[in-house]
C-alpha cells in the first residue's frame, strides 16, 4: 500500500475513534429519578393485642396520600410479631423491637427485613443509638448492645428494675428503671451508663414508675414519672445532664411527650376516669405556652403517641381508641388545626417520620 494510502486510513481511523469518544461523552437528556416511596410519610407501628400476634407496620406516604396498612407483612410474608413496641431510624436502617416476641427486627426503609435479632427472654422495650452502636433496654434488667454495622451483640449491662425508656445525652446513655413488672413496687431511678465502659456510673433518684426520656440541647434530660396509676400521681422531671441530678419536678401529669425546637408537647391520658388532655410546654422560659393544643374542637379519647414534622410544626398525634379497635392518626397544623386523620392497625403506639428535614427556628 502507497504511504498516502496507509496515512489516509490511519486519518480516518482516528477520526472514527476521535467520533465515538466525542459521542459517548455528549451529555444527553437526563435519566428519570426513580421516586423514593418512602423518603415522605410516616411509619406508624401498631403494637396489636398483647398474646395475639397481630402488630403491625403502617406507612402513609405524604405524597401520594396512600396508607400502606401492613407494610412488614406486605414485604416479606410474615408478621413483625407480638407487641411492637419502638421504632427508630439509625443510619439507612429501621430497628423495630417487638416486646413480646422478644426481637428486635432491622429493615430498609421499604420494610423489607434485613436481620431478626432475638432476645429471648428479654423482653425488648425501647432503643437508642450513639457512635455504630444501638443500646436496647430489656425488662430482665439488662441493656443490651448491638453493633449497628456487623449487626451482632455485642455487649450487655444489668441497668436496674425493668429498664425501660432510654436516651443519650452528653455522651451517656440515661435508662429509666421502672420496676413495672414488679407493681406495686415500682423502681424510682434512672441509670447513668458511661457508653465507653459500658458500666453504670450513676443512680439518679426521679420518682415512683418513671418511664419515656427525652434528652433536650444536650444539658437535660427529661422524664415522665407514671406513680402507680392510683395515690401517687404523674410528674415531670428535669435532669440536669452535667451534674446529673434532679433539678426541677413539674406538677404535671404527663404520661408521654416529645420535644419539638425549645417545647415539649405533653399528654396526659388518665386509665381510671379517660379524661385527656395536650399541652404545649416552654422548656427554656418554663412556662406553659398552652393548656390546650388542639384549637378546633377535635376529640381524641385515647391519645397514645404524638410526633411532630420539623419542617412546618405539624404534629400527628395516635388514638387508641378502647385498646382493641382500629386506631385512628389525627394531622394537625402547629395552630392545633385538623388537617387530616385516617385509620391505622390496634394501638398505634410510635410514630416515625421518614423525611429529614431541618428544624425551624421558632415556634
Amino acid at each position: 500500500m502507497k504511504k498516502g494510502n496507509i496515512f489516509q486510513a490511519l486519518l480516518f481511523i482516528l477520526i472514527g475513534f476521535w467520533g465515538l469518544s466525542s459521542s459517548c461523552n455528549r451529555p444527553g437528556p437526563e435519566p428519570t429519578p426513580v421516586p423514593d416511596s418512602f423518603a415522605d410519610g410516616i411509619y406508624i407501628l401498631n403494637e396489636g393485642v398483647f398474646q395475639m400476634n397481630n402488630s403491625t407496620l403502617s406507612f402513609y406516604n405524604f405524597q401520594t396520600g396512600e396508607l400502606t396498612s401492613d407494610l412488614f407483612l406486605q414485604q416479606n410474608g410474615r408478621g413483625l410479631g407480638d407487641t411492637g413496641n419502638d421504632l427508630q431510624r439509625y443510619g439507612s436502617k429501621l430497628y423495630c423491637v417487638v416486646n413480646n416476641s422478644n426481637t428486635v427486627e432491622i429493615m430498609n426503609p421499604d420494610g423489607t427485613s434485613l436481620k431478626a435479632i432475638y432476645l429471648t427472654g428479654k423482653q425488648p422495650r425501647y432503643l437508642a443509638f450513639h457512635k455504630s452502636k444501638a443500646y436496647v433496654t430489656c425488662f430482665d434488667g439488662d441493656v443490651v448492645r448491638i453493633d449497628t454495622t456487623t449487626l451482632e451483640i455485642d455487649g450487655t449491662v444489668h441497668s436496674g428494675s425493668n429498664p425501660d425508656g432510654i436516651c443519650v445525652c452528653r455522651g451517656k446513655l440515661y435508662v429509666s428503671n421502672c420496676g413495672g413488672l414488679n407493681a406495686p413496687n415500682y423502681g424510682h431511678t434512672v441509670s447513668v451508663i458511661d457508653p465507653g465502659t459500658f458500666s453504670v456510673i450513676k443512680e439518679i433518684e426521679v420518682g415512683t414508675n418513671p418511664g419515656i426520656l427525652q434528652s433536650y440541647n444536650e444539658h437535660y434530660v427529661y422524664v415522665v414519672t407514671r406513680g402507680d396509676y392510683g395515690d401517687i400521681p404523674y410528674n415531670f422531671v428535669k435532669i440536669d445532664a452535667q451534674t446529673d441530678e434532679v433539678v426541677k419536678t413539674y406538677d404535671l401529669a404527663v404520661l408521654n411527650f416529645y420535644l419539638y425546637n425549645h417545647y415539649a408537647y405533653l399528654y396526659h391520658y388518665d386509665f381510671n376516669t379517660h379524661a385527656s388532655w395536650i399541652k404545649v410546654l416552654d422548656l427554656d422560659s418554663d412556662e406553659m405556652v398552652t393548656d390546650n393544643f388542639i384549637t378546633d374542637g377535635t376529640q381524641i379519647e385515647t391519645p397514645y403517641s404524638i410526633c411532630i414534622n420539623p419542617i412546618n410544626g405539624d404534629v400527628f398525634i395516635s388514638d387508641a381508641k378502647n385498646f382493641v379497635v382500629s386506631g385512628k392518626i389525627y394531622w394537625f397544623d402547629r395552630d392545633g388545626k385538623l388537617k387530616k386523620s385516617f385509620n391505622v392497625g390496634i394501638n398505634p403506639g410510635h410514630l416515625l417520620l421518614s423525611s429529614h428535614y431541618k428544624p425551624m427556628i421558632d415556634y
